[in-house]
């Protein structure tokens, strides 16, 4: 182990003790705490006693749950990021998290070193299911594969994800299309919204073209557009966004 790996481990590991409470934005809700700070609704309730989902106050003090220290993952054979996440609990975007300037596009080098992102403690009782709202865990395909260039931020509830003029977009789950048009409003250019049944919606957008129409039942992994650069936007790029009940939440934690 390097010395600037352990350098690291120690400041994650501070950065996390300090970070006992936090305060209520406009527009917070338990979810989106939960997601921007890596833990769960679960373990934020049982941090907060008598704290009750939808009564968040802007400019209330929340107290963060315990969290274990950073570890750390030596790359194996055979190893993928998602594969890597799935085997110790945590999710993609976590990963990516953990470990700024990495990749998810390059193939990983055996040896390489990752810090594991820390797992909260949360107490439950025997035989109680533990709930894990900020880790959705469904099966989704991912509609591109391209560089990410923008990650998942507060200011930009989505991802980008550059690909050349023209690559096909594809249904990150079975659902029904529910808007196909150009969104000169918002920017957006040509987006496309599938509504997947279960409170979660995806949308692509700055499409060259949206191949399916409104009322489409659509499969996972269907082409349902194609990457382009309309709207607002300086290069051809997928702006992939998901929301669960509507909170926007990072497509990533789907992987």
């Amino acid at each position: 182990m390097t010395a600037k790996f352990l350098l690291t481990l120690t400041l994650t590991w501070l950065g996390l003790a300090a970070a006992a409470t936090v305060t209520v934005q406009p527009g917070d809700t338990l979810t989106r705490l939960a997601v921007r700070h890596g833990t769960t609704v679960q373990a934020l309730v049982q941090a907060n006693p008598g704290l009750r989902q939808g009564t968040l106050r802007a400019g209330a003090r929340l107290t963060l749950p315990a969290v274990s220290p950073a570890r750390g993952w030596t790359v194996r054979r055979g190893d993928t990021l998602s594969l890597i996440a799935k085997r110790q609990g945590t999710t993609l975007a976590a990963l990516l998290a953990a470990n700024p300037g990495l990749d998810p596009q390059r193939p990983l080098r055996v040896g390489q070193r990752l810090l594991l992102p820390a797992k909260p403690a949360v107490t439950r009782a025997p035989g109680t299911p533990t709930v894990r709202a900020a880790s959705i865990r469904v099966t989704a395909v991912m509609p591109v594969q391209g560089r990410l260039t923008t990650p998942f931020l507060e200011r930009h509830p989505s991802v980008d994800l550059a690909a050349p003029t023209g690559t096909p977009i594809r249904a990150a789950r079975p659902g029904v299309v529910t808007e196909s048009r150009f969104d000169a409003q918002s920017g957006w250019g040509w987006t496309l919204l599938v509504d997947h049944g279960d409170g979660m919606t995806t949308r692509y957008s700055h499409n060259s073209a949206n191949l399916a129409r409104v009322g489409t039942r659509v499969d996972a992994g269907q082409v349902i557009a194609r990457v382009g650069s309309t709207g607002n936007s300086t290069g051809p790029h997928l702006d992939y966004r998901v929301t669960v009940q509507g909170t926007p939440v990072n497509p990533l934690s789907l992987y």
